[in-house]
C-alpha cells in the first residue's frame, strides 16, 4: 500500500496532458563507486525506482573500485556527456580532479544534479542543486552519540589527513565535537577495498592504547573490518563503543546483534531517487530547484530502531 500511495503521489505531483510526456528520456548517473557496493545498492535502487515511476530511462556507470581512481570517474562522465542524455546525475568527491568535466556537461547544455558528495560545488559546475548530506554534520552526529555514552578517548578509522576533502571533513567535524581526545586509523586510499589491511592497521592502534573506548568508522569502506576487530578483541569490545557512518548491510546485521552502537543513515535511496525527479521536472516543466542543497540525512540508527529499516528492503 505504500508503494501504491508513493506512486500515486508522484503521478500527482507531475502529471502532464497526455501526449506531453517525455518517456524517452534519458539519465544517467555517474559516480565513484562500483554497482556492488552495499552503500550504493541502495542509491541505484532510488535511481531505477525512480525511473520506472515517471517512465525515464536512466543508467547507472560506476567504476571498478570505490574512490581509488577518479580518472575513471572522469572518463566515464565523458562518456556520459557524449551519449547527450536529458540529465546527468554525477558524485564530486574529488573536486580538482571532476569539475572541470562537470562543467563540460552543464555548459553543454545538459542539466546536472550533485549527489553525495559536492554539495559545496554547485555553484562551480553550473549544477542545478545537490542531493545528499553534510559530511561535517555526520562527523559531528557521530561525536555527539559518543559523547551520550561518555567516551573519552576516540579512534577514527578514516583515510590520511588531505586524501579526501569529505573525509577530512567528517574526520574534523567529530574531532571538533567530540568532548574527550581522539587518535586516527589512517587507511591508504589504495586499501580502502581490503579488509586485511583495515583490520589489520585498526587492530594496530588499539593495541598501542588501552585507553580507547570508542571506534568511530568514517564511511561504509571500513564497517566489516571493524566489526572484525570488535569480534578479535574479546572480552575488551565490551567496554568499547562502537559507531559508524553510513548503513550498509554488515551495518544493519551488527546493530541487531547489538555489536554496532550506532550506524548515520544517509538515507541513501532518496540520493538515487529524488534527483531523479529533479531532473525530470526540469526537462518537462523548466522547474528548477529552489534550494542549492536537498539534504537526505543522516538520522541515527541503533539496534533499536533498525528493524524498520531492513523491513524496507533498502
Amino acid at each position: 500500500m505504500r508503494k501504491l500511495a508513493l506512486a500515486a503521489l508522484v503521478a500527482a505531483a507531475i502529471w502532464v496532458p497526455q501526449g506531453l510526456a517525455f518517456a524517452s528520456s534519458t539519465i544517467i548517473m555517474v559516480t565513484h563507486s562500483p554497482p556492488s557496493d552495499t552503500y550504493w545498492v541502495s542509491v541505484i535502487k532510488g535511481l531505477e525506482q525512480a525511473g520506472k515511476d515517471l517512465d525515464l530511462s536512466v543508467q547507472y556507470r560506476g567504476v571498478e573500485n570505490n574512490l581509488n581512481d577518479p580518472n575513471q570517474q572522469r572518463r566515464n562522465l565523458e562518456a556520459a556527456i557524449a551519449a547527450k542524455p536529458d540529465g546527468i546525475i554525477v558524485s564530486d568527491p574529488t573536486p580538482s580532479s571532476l569539475n572541470a568535466t562537470i562543467k563540460k556537461a552543464s555548459d553543454a547544455g545538459i542539466p546536472v544534479i550533485l549527489v553525495n558528495q559536492g554539495g559545496d560545488q554547485v555553484a562551480n559546475v553550473g549544477a542545478l542543486a545537490f542531493v545528499g548530506d553534510d559530511p561535517g554534520t555526520q562527523g559531528q552526529m557521530g561525536a555527539a552519540q559518543f559523547n551520550s555514552f561518555g567516551s573519552r578517548k576516540a579512534l577514527i578509522i578514516t583515510a590520511p589527513p588531505g586524501a579526501l576533502p569529505f573525509l577530512d571533513a567528517r574526520t574534523n567535524g567529530f574531532k571538533k565535537a567530540f568532548k574527550g581526545t581522539s587518535t586516527l586509523a589512517e587507511i591508504p586510499l589504495s586499501d580502502f577495498n581490503n579488509a586485511n589491511r583495515i583490520k589489520s592497521i585498526t587492530e594496530s592502534e588499539l593495541q598501542k592504547d588501552g585507553s580507547i573506548d570508542a571506534v568511530f568508522s568514517i564511511g561504509g569502506c571500513c564497517i566489516t573490518a571493524m566489526m572484525q576487530v570488535r569480534s578479535d578483541l574479546g572480552e575488551r569490545a565490551r567496554d568499547i563503543h562502537w559507531g559508524t557512518i553510513d548503513m550498509t548491510a554488515s551495518a544493519i546485521r551488527s546493530l541487531k546483534s547489538g555489536e554496532l552502537d550506532f550506524a548515520l543513515d544517509a538515507q541513501q535511496y532518496a540520493q538515487g531517487y529524488y534527483p531523479v525527479v529533479m531532473l525530470d521536472l526540469y526537462v518537462r516543466q523548466a522547474i528548477r530547484p529552489a534550494e542549492a542543497r536537498l539534504i537526505t540525512g543522516p538520522v541515527v540508527i541503533t539496534p533499536s530502531n533498525v528493524n524498520h529499516i531492513e523491513a524496507t528492503g533498502r
